[in-house]
């Protein structure tokens, strides 16, 4: 049994061709990409996939932790299927998002529950950056414009 089966199985899901197909997309392609992306690029060599198969899908794998829900600029569904715990920074100018390794910051430990009884289930943290590219893009900025804010994301249903 391949891996990609095996992840699909211990997320209780079945093996089908478009979870499959879509998995193996992810696994592939680390730059958080969104649901059209991975439409147009899969497409190509399945042309029977639907743009509707790909969200539905990704929901499914939203919920079931193989990939998660990621911030971005615009309110377009982006993705991310590093299994791996890490947090992201997003270039504030060009939307851009980079993987940052949890060695990096020590997270606090979140509590177990918050108000209104909402279970906790993890933390991620997420940087406001601006990227080496929109840095050398606007290299006549003075350095107060490239500040660097963080704002703590907690994850869970909703």
């Amino acid at each position: 049994m391949s891996q990609r089966v095996a992840r699909l199985h211990r997320a209780g899901l079945k093996a089908t061709g478009p979870r499959m197909v879509i998995l193996a997309a992810l696994e592939q392609d680390h730059t958080h990409p969104t649901a059209e992306y991975l439409y147009d690029t899969l497409r190509r060599d399945h042309p029977s996939l639907s743009l509707s198969t790909v969200y539905q899908t990704l929901d499914v794998f939203i919920r079931t932790g193989l990939c998660r829900r990621v911030s971005g600029l615009g309110d377009r569904l982006r993705v991310d299927g590093t299994p791996q715990d890490h947090d992201h920074a997003v270039c504030r100018l060009c939307g851009a998002i980079f993987d940052v390794d949890r060695d990096q910051v020590q997270l606090p430990t979140p509590p177990g529950y918050l108000s209104n009884g909402l279970m906790v289930t993890g933390i991620r943290f997420e940087y406001e950056v601006i990227c080496a590219s929109c840095q050398r893009l606007s290299a006549g900025w003075g350095r107060g414009d490239a500040q660097v804010g963080a704002r703590h994301v907690l994850y869970g249903h909703g």
